[in-house]
């Protein structure tokens, strides 16, 4: 539902596909994001980082689009420490970040995030809609971690599953006559 929302919300489908694998990571990992990730798609005051060759990340335009940045660091040399300025929200870079083959700190004015081998751990449980910086940086893989099992499947509110499927029903096609004859549905006639 998520990378159909996300496709309806106006992305590329390379872009949905990327917010869909953050919005299930997070959910697996027990974070329920699902009012978050309308927020994201309904957002059109989020941008890309400016420059990614330098140590600061950031864009004078306004917020960093947490999905783009968090695409961008992978491909870079994470042993050094990155900052990120002014980033909407912050916890949809955590599963980029997760996929990193080294063991992350990140650490932001409302929250921190130790990930070792794509697992999490953090001191909030209540995220926040944006950070002023987030530093990104390599740890010690010697932090000790008490890794959490996964909760019960999440529960998405009614109302945010109504708007998930608004915003995929703008991706289909509308069945009419014209289409049928182009080659849409079964045609013209259903015969097998």
């Amino acid at each position: 539902m998520s990378k159909g929302a996300a496709r309806g919300s106006g992305l590329s489908w390379g872009q949905a596909e990327e917010v869909s694998f953050a919005t299930v990571w997070l959910l697996k990992n027990g974070f329920d994001v699902s009012n978050d990730l309308i927020s994201l798609l309904e957002s059109d005051i989020i941008y890309p980082p400016d420059n990614i060759d330098e140590d600061i990340w950031q864009n004078k335009g306004g917020d960093l689009d947490p999905i783009k940045s968090g695409v961008a660091l992978l491909d870079l040399d994470t042993n050094k420490t990155i900052v990120l300025r002014n980033v909407f929200l912050p916890h949809f870079l955590i599963p980029f970040v997760a996929q990193l083959s080294q063991s992350m700190l990140i650490e932001a004015n409302n929250f921190s995030v130790v990930l070792i081998d794509g697992r999490v751990k953090t001191n909030i449980k209540d995220w926040p809609s944006r950070s002023n910086e987030v530093k990104l940086s390599a740890t010690s893989d010697k932090i000790e971690l008490k890794y959490s099992q996964v909760p019960k499947r999440c529960q998405v509110a009614d109302d945010v599953w109504n708007r998930l499927e608004e915003l995929t029903y703008l991706t289909y096609a509308p069945a009419t006559e014209e289409s049928r004859v182009l080659g849409a549905g079964a045609g013209l006639s259903d015969n097998d």
